[in-house]
């Protein structure tokens, strides 16, 4: 298929274009991909298309060649479909646009063959695996043919449940059992559903894929060399457990300390490191926690105070005050001026 390129440049399917209630959406009944073209010009369009920054060489004398097949684009999900000749794909050189957060992407291999690079690491993929890099960050592809279904995901989807993501970027996930068959599962399904979904409802989806990966990689792969200190991993294992625990309101650094197994004064001596206490880290993670359910059209009938008790707040006073110094207006009014976004709502990270 790739042999026959003639760079023709876009060319939109012959079904229907939307951008409704879901983002980009292709539909993609017919053959006819959304772009197909070679060298600089299919760099070009691919990066205007997806709000990439990278730089594709090819990898002998002739132009590679690129066709997506399908596209899905939208502020935090963005989905492609695309078969490559060989070539290297590298972060183009220059600062970044402004951008908000970091972007992963994450690549499932249907065909061929890739090496992977970033971080020091260096993994083959081959067909039915998965790995993942941070596109903010220096890194190489090289590859065969290949197609490859691509997923790029906001860093917000991940600032929790796995914050060490940073140590498996170039990491092959065998997709052939276990968890990784599950998560091929589920990319095979976005790819099926999300073109005719809203785009709350691909946003929600890819949150779960998220988790889903993160919980994949953690369990069945080995943890990578960390190049961290020790106080840095310390200091990470004492934000886990508070994250864990931030619904008990009588968490304390004693209770912590008892956890990771040190004194409450070296608890603190480590977490000072962060620029901030331990206390007004952990109020802070339960307000971000509260203005999320706030956000969250399922749950605006139910009280302010009662979703402030859920997660450690015992007085209405005090987590009025709180929350008003850190989000610059009161719970109420902030749950007010959400109610006119129902298709944001909630999906924030």
């Amino acid at each position: 298929m790739l042999d026959s390129f003639n760079g023709m440049g876009y060319i939109y399917v012959s079904g229907r274009r939307e951008s409704g209630q879901g983002g980009n959406m292709i539909d993609a009944v017919t053959a006819r991909p959304v772009l197909r073209s070679s060298g600089v010009d299919f760099q070009q369009r691919m990066n205007g298309l997806l709000r990439t920054r990278f730089e594709l060489t090819s990898t002998g004398g002739r132009d590679y060649n690129g066709e997506i097949q399908r596209s899905y684009v939208t502020d935090r999900v963005r989905l492609a479909d695309i078969c490559f000749s060989p070539h290297f794909t590298r972060l183009k050189a220059g600062k970044p646009g402004r951008q908000k957060h970091r972007t992963y992407l994450v690549s499932y291999q249907v065909d061929g063959n890739a090496r992977v690079r970033q971080g020091g690491r260096e993994a083959h993929i081959g067909p039915n695996q998965i790995f993942f890099i941070d596109t903010s960050q220096p890194f190489e592809i090289e590859t065969d043919q290949i197609r490859t279904r691509s997923i790029y995901l906001d860093s917000q989807f991940w600032q929790e449940v796995f914050p060490e993501r940073h140590a498996y970027t170039a990491t092959a996930l065998s997709c052939d059992v276990g968890l990784g068959r599950t998560c091929r599962n589920m990319i095979d399904e976005v790819f099926s559903t999300a073109w005719d979904q809203p785009e709350a409802l691909v946003s929600r989806v890819a949150g779960c894929l998220a988790n889903l990966l993160a919980v994949s990689m953690i369990s069945s792969l080995p943890v990578p060399a960390a190049n961290d200190s020790p106080a840095d991993l310390i200091l990470e294992r004492i934000r886990s457990v508070i994250r864990q625990n931030l619904s008990d309101s009588d968490l304390d650094v004693a209770k912590v300390a008892a956890e990771v197994g040190l004194s409450p004064r070296q608890v603190h001596s480590v977490f000072s490191r962060s620029g901030t206490t331990l206390m007004r880290w952990t109020w802070d993670q339960r307000l971000r926690r509260i203005a999320k359910e706030l956000e969250n059209p399922a749950l605006f009938s139910r009280p302010v105070s009662l979703i402030a008790f859920e997660w450690g707040f015992n007085e209405a006073a005090h987590f009025s005050r709180q929350f008003r110094a850190r989000f610059g207006m009161s719970p109420s009014h902030y749950r007010d001026l959400h109610r006119n976004k129902p298709e944001q709502a909630g999906l924030r990270a």
